[in-house]
């Protein structure tokens, strides 16, 4: 995917990033915006303890991982930072369902993050650009932002030049432009990792002012077209996925969050239990209404009870047969993939191990 990405991406006119140079402050001291895990009180201000952050900004280059790739294809990141980047910054799969979006969230920008906190939601970090802003029951999957995005060189030297990976990343910008709008918010990113410790909030307003100047957040012509929706329920992508992409991702949708077949049945077959309990309540009912004499002497309603009775064994049997065979289904499935994977892993280990002796002996 990475590869095919590279070759369909448009090369353009080097373009400024969409911010002025504005190096990360190396320290700063407040009682709002900062961590607990990095921060020490020093004195108090005005009855309240100030907080004193050491907090240095990484270099750029020492802000991306440690390797990257997938499956066997890892290489270090500093040597192929342009291939990185375009993995990193991957949209395509909600690209090729961007006009089923509207399904899974509405077209405004994502809450703040102290809404998120206020209504009950679960900030987690992801590393993966297609799961930021997904939310999934009571948490909302959100990408930190590296130090290597808010660095203005950065841009001009990987990011300015590429349309593809410029929208993507000034859209992921435009996302933190809706998260931290207030102090609160600030600190809570800090909290949860995902801003750098050293950004404070007079440094971020003064950046997201100059950002704002730069990228129209009204026509949103200059980001990625996932980033015209805000957050988006994953429930619904994955329902997306597994109706339009059918033989391939029925399985697994968009993102398989099972590690085991019972959470697997439980969130998907729970409504078979709310089932046999209003059919439970009717056949109390009926069974009560039989002891009446007045009920009792009623052909039709013994038929009918007869009938109810003959139907809800009848739909036991179907129920259990189905999820009987939809378990073994899946089993097999994940079995079958588990087979395959693990052959063509070891087929290109093999192959690698072949061309590296080969070259060994040329050498």
């Amino acid at each position: 995917m990475a590869d095919k990405t590279i070759q369909q991406t448009q090369r353009t006119p080097t373009l400024k990033p969409p911010f002025a140079p504005r190096p990360l402050p190396h320290s700063h001291a407040t009682s709002l915006t900062s961590s607990p895990t990095t921060a020490s009180q020093h004195g108090t201000a005005n009855g309240n303890p100030q907080v004193v952050i050491d907090a240095t900004p990484l270099p750029p280059l020492d802000s991306l991982p440690t390797i990257a790739g997938r499956g066997n294809d890892a290489f270090l990141t500093n040597n192929d930072i342009d291939k990185f980047l375009v993995e990193d910054l991957d949209l395509s799969r909600l690209n090729k369902i961007h006009t089923h979006l509207w399904m899974a969230g509405r077209p405004m920008r994502a809450r703040t993050l102290h809404r998120y906190k206020m209504y009950g939601y679960e900030l987690l970090g992801t590393q993966q650009m297609d799961l930021h802003l997904l939310r999934f029951s009571n948490k909302v999957l959100v990408k930190p932002l590296p130090e290597y995005l808010l660095d203005a060189s950065f841009w001009e030297q990987y990011l300015s030049a590429n349309k593809a990976l410029r929208e993507s990343a000034t859209g992921w910008l435009l996302s933190y432009v809706w998260l931290v709008t207030s102090p609160l918010d600030l600190k809570l990113a800090h909290e949860n990792a995902l801003l750098p410790a050293a950004v404070t909030w007079t440094w971020w307003k003064a950046f997201v002012t100059d950002f704002v100047n730069n990228i129209d957040i009204n026509t949103l012509h200059q980001v990625n077209k996932r980033y015209h929706f805000g957050d988006l329920r994953l429930s619904r992508i994955n329902s997306i996925y597994r109706t339009r992409y059918f033989y391939t991702h029925f399985v697994r949708g968009y993102l398989y969050g099972y590690n085991r077949y019972v959470v697997f049945f439980e969130r998907n077959f729970s409504w078979i239990l709310i089932l046999f309990v209003f059919l439970s309540l009717v056949l109390s009912a009926m069974q009560v209404g039989t002891a009446l004499n007045e009920l009792s002497s009623s052909r039709a309603f013994m038929k009918g009870s007869y009938g109810v009775v003959v139907l809800c064994m009848v739909s036991v049997a179907v129920v259990l047969g189905v999820v009987g065979a939809f378990f073994v289904g899946v089993f097999l499935f994940n079995m079958v993939s588990a087979i395959r994977h693990a052959g063509s892993e070891e087929r290109k280990r093999e192959k690698w191990r072949e061309e590296k002796n080969s070259g060994g002996k040329d050498v």
